[in-house]
């Protein structure tokens, strides 16, 4: 027989016993895990406990999903067509509400919620304060049914029969904002607690300025504009200004900030217009040869300046 054609029987008798050995797998064509990694030599059926690596793959088996068993999301043999998005093996409860990112709220260990404050935090309604242990069906009305449909996170939305209520001051007749926040704070246990955060605009409410409203808007009358001018307040006739009799004489040209903050009347007061205009106390030989205005001023209504107090002319010496 010819050699050629022996050897060519061989070849197609191999590639024929080949092709019936080897049957396509079950687990689909791109399946690369070797055979025996799962399976035993006794029996295809038996499958070894541990031989897979679940936690090797793109989805980790956690929590509880470590004891059910693989048929549950593997329904077929072709293991890559198993879903991996949790509203395939679970119902949505919430009936679309909150979106369909299961793990924003839950995990695999259990259904219970337990970062309730990260979620509010993440959506921008930061559960602080009274909102720390208010009960949740207050603002999600539809909780019972489990549903959280979307809802306004205003406080007017929920605190409006406050806002209406309210006689001392009448916020609605006063044209009050209805952004509750421009004056009260969401950090404090009640409405009053301290961190009124209302924005007074130009004229900062800091200092000694840091008052309750009703002590410049009086018998809470907020309709009216008041002006920003200290003597609006501060009358230059009080008993601050009696203590200092200049104040209604020689200081009544200048501003009260010229020596004062707003921090108190009597602390850091400071007249710095007085090296330009009257002579060099805050530099020069002056500086820090004195602590009080009356160093060198007669405490009356002239305010007069003692140079002598200091110097002596008569001798020539100055110090």
């Amino acid at each position: 027989m010819n050699y050629k054609l022996i050897l060519l029987m061989v070849f197609m008798f191999w590639g024929t016993h080949a092709f019936a050995v080897s049957p396509k797998s079950p687990h689909g064509a791109n399946f690369k895990v070797e055979c025996t990694t799962c399976h035993t030599t006794d029996d295809w059926l038996k499958i070894k406990p541990n031989g897979f690596n679940h936690n090797k793959t793109h989805f980790p088996l956690t929590g509880q999903h470590k004891m059910i068993s693989c048929k549950k999301c593997h329904t077929s043999l072709e293991f890559s067509k198993a879903p991996t998005q949790c509203s395939a093996c679970h119902t949505d409860i919430h009936q679309g509400t909150v979106g369909k990112d299961c793990e924003r709220c839950h995990n695999t260990s259990s259904w219970i919620v337990t970062n309730v404050k990260r979620i509010h935090r993440e959506a921008g309604f930061v559960l602080a304060g009274a909102h720390a242990t208010a009960d949740c069906n207050r603002c999600h009305t539809s909780a019972s049914s489990l549903r959280f449909d979307n809802i306004r996170s205003d406080c007017y939305a929920c605190h409006k029969d406050k806002y209406d209520a309210t006689t001392s001051p009448n916020h609605r007749a006063a044209g009050f904002d209805t952004d509750c926040a421009r004056c009260h704070s969401m950090v404090g246990r009640n409405w009053l607690s301290n961190g009124r955060g209302f924005d007074h605009g130009a004229f900062p409410l800091t200092g000694g300025h840091k008052l309750d409203c009703i002590a410049c808007h009086l018998n809470n009358d907020y309709s009216k504009k008041l002006s920003t001018d200290c003597s609006t307040c501060h009358s230059l006739t009080g008993a601050q200004n009696a203590k200092y009799p200049a104040h209604a004489t020689k200081f009544a040209a200048f501003d009260c900030s010229a020596c004062h903050s707003i921090q108190a009347w009597d602390a850091g007061i400071k007249f710095k217009q007085h090296d330009s205009n009257f002579g060099k106390i805050y530099s020069g030989k002056h500086k820090g040869k004195w602590s009080s205005c009356t160093d060198c001023h007669t405490n009356d209504a002239n305010y007069t300046a003692k140079c002598t107090k200091c110097h002596s002319f008569s001798t020539g010496n100055l110090p």
